[in-house]
């Protein structure tokens, strides 16, 4: 595989668009999901929460989010306009019965008021934020004093085994995350590191890791 397609899967992981992203979205939520449901459980939902998700692609997990509590109310931020159109069709009758909604923004800016939110949670985009210190400060904004954020990522030396991550991929290990957490003022309680099922990825059989940083407000 050459540089130019490698830089597309890269751009396509990032910021999913067009038919390519539909289909990359589409097997990131097979491939993903289990570390999708994880990171959600760790997030200890309670009834009544306000819970916002950072990059839910084409909002797949809406549903399971909702399903953890009752009352809960669901909001979904994504950087793609692809990927919210598909999130809004999914999640039709969600959105129509006012539990869910979805939002177009950077994640830089959240358009929430202060401390909305009960928790907020994202799976495998800590990666792509450019300024990942004012996103947390950001996030930390719209969330209630003790609100908890549930942030789930492959480990680095997972990552560093993938071609396509050299291109706009920020890597972390767990150690890392930790810090970049606390400078922007939380307090982590607690760090999951698991192992997955092996997988094929780009004809290489690998082992997959996640770690999910749990932190609070």
């Amino acid at each position: 595989m050459n540089t130019e397609e490698l830089k597309t899967i890269a751009s396509q992981l990032g910021k999913p668009s067009g038919e390519d992203g539909i289909k990359t979205a589409d097997s990131m939520h097979i491939n993903n999901g289990g570390m999708i449901q994880r990171t959600i459980d760790l997030l200890g939902c309670r009834e009544g929460d306000a819970v916002l998700e950072i990059g839910p692609g084409n909002g797949g997990y809406a549903p399971y989010v909702l399903s953890r509590a009752p009352g809960l109310r669901y909001y979904g931020i994504d950087i793609s306009e692809t990927m919210v159109q598909q999130a809004m069709q999914r999640n039709a009758a969600l959105v129509k019965a006012g539990t869910a909604s979805f939002t177009l923004g950077n994640g830089q800016e959240l358009p929430y008021e202060d401390a909305f939110f009960d928790k907020v949670f994202t799976v495998n985009t800590l990666y792509f934020w450019e300024e990942p210190l004012r996103q947390l400060q950001e996030i930390r904004r719209v969330l209630k004093p003790q609100g908890r954020l549930s942030i789930g990522i492959r480990t680095r030396a997972f990552m560093e085994k993938l071609p396509f991550t050299q291109y706009g991929f920020r890597l972390y290990d767990a150690d890392a995350a930790t810090t970049l957490l606390e400078k922007a003022g939380y307090t982590v309680r607690d760090t999951v590191l698991e192992k997955e099922e092996s997988m094929s990825i780009m004809g290489m059989v690998l082992e997959k890791e996640r770690v999910v940083i749990v932190a609070e407000k």
